[in-house]
């Protein structure tokens, strides 16, 4: 019986012995790949630590700030229609030159400004009728609504009116822009 059963001891001590071996042979196989990966994450970090700060680098150049509000500009304004709007007024402007050139009434306009969401200009009028008097009839149309005509203002206001020594009447002229000088 003693036999038998240190045999079976024997049996059972291989068999522990090979779980032990395993056991150890698993535990060494995960610490090296630990090991390797610990190793690939640091050269990855290296590598990632390096195009940082040639980015940095990158994003103090000029040409990179002005790429970055350019793309800034472009996500937030779908179009800036301000060719056709100064192509407009340039056009109205025209008119009224052929129009002031042709008569005794004059008509000067000076000192624009524009902006994203106004204009404004002083002007020069020899009499007020041409600020305010339409006739569709005998096709005489006013300064101001010939800027009501423009699609993009609204709002015209003229603030001030001061008569000169040459009976002229000075006046500074205001509107706003729609849409803040972009279209959706």
């Amino acid at each position: 019986m003693k036999s038998g059963f240190h045999s079976r001891r024997k049996t059972y001590f291989r068999l522990l012995l090979i779980l032990l071996l395993l056991a150890i042979g698993v535990f060494v196989f995960f610490q090296g790949s630990m090991f390797f990966t610990k190793q690939k994450i640091t050269d990855q970090q290296l590598i990632l630590d390096q195009q940082n700060q040639e980015l940095a680098g990158y994003q103090t150049l000029t040409g990179y700030i002005k790429l970055s509000a350019l793309r800034e500009l472009e996500t937030t304004t779908d179009t800036m229609p301000w060719a056709e709007r100064i192509n407009k007024v340039i056009e109205m402007l025209n008119e009224l030159k052929n129009l002031t050139s042709n008569q005794n009434e004059t008509i000067i306009l000076s000192d624009f400004k524009v902006s994203l969401d106004s204009v404004s200009l002083r002007g020069k009028v020899s009499s007020l009728l041409l600020l305010y008097y339409t006739n569709p009839e005998r096709n005489i149309l006013s300064l101001l609504d010939r800027f009501e005509q423009l699609d993009f203002i609204q709002d015209i206001k003229i603030k001030t009116y001061d008569k000169s020594e040459d009976n002229a009447f000075g006046f500074v002229l205001d509107a706003k822009v729609i849409n803040d000088g972009n279209t959706k």
